[in-house]
């Protein structure tokens, strides 16, 4: 089959796809970055539960390795040390659809509220001490998002989305493409 076929048959699959989508669960992978706390790759999920053809609460769940490296300390840099750093992001809100004549993509808008936890571990040894200092630091932060779902079937499609994050010292933006399932 051609590239050309082959898209078509993809698309055509799209007509079948159902906006009005309630009484169902939407279940998401999704994978990214992170900008505004230096650039780096995020991955998470999220779980869905239509209300309305207009109205979707949701959870959203997504992890960032933000920093990690190694290094030397002391007289003729005998000792070594190993830093790492992360953030887990913990929300949930609602998004905002605006359903069209086409059946296939769905624009939206969202808006929540959730638990950011920085965590970060700093490991040393060397001059016969060994020791690990940790820390955590979990604060409340609000978010506001804008993206797109294309449905290629009723039950599966992809996604596109970037959200904003405020806290009290935090604000940062993840822009993320996923991959979407639709059950029952």
């Amino acid at each position: 089959m051609s590239r050309a076929g082959f898209a078509l048959l993809l698309f055509s699959f799209a007509a079948c796809a159902q906006q009005s989508d309630t009484g169902v669960a939407l279940a998401a992978f999704n994978a990214g970055g992170i900008f505004g706390l230096g650039s780096h790759g995020a991955v998470g999920g999220s779980l869905a539960a239509p209300l309305s053809r207009y109205l979707v609460p949701f959870v959203d769940v997504s992890y960032a390795p933000l920093t990690s490296f190694a290094y030397t300390y002391g007289p003729q840099d005998a000792g070594k040390g190993l830093y790492r750093s992360s953030l887990l992001d913990v929300n949930g809100g609602v998004r905002i659809r605006f359903t069209n004549k086409r059946r296939d993509w769905v624009p939206y808008v969202g808006f929540g509220a959730g638990m950011l936890r920085r965590a970060s571990s700093d490991y040393t040894s060397g001059f016969s001490v060994t020791a690990t200092a940790k820390q955590t630091d979990t604060q409340f932060a609000g978010n506001a998002s804008v993206g797109a779902m294309y449905y290629v079937t009723q039950h599966f499609g992809f996604g596109i989305e970037l959200k904003g994050y405020g806290a009290q010292h935090t604000r940062f933006a993840r822009a993320t493409a996923s991959v979407f399932y639709q059950f029952p």
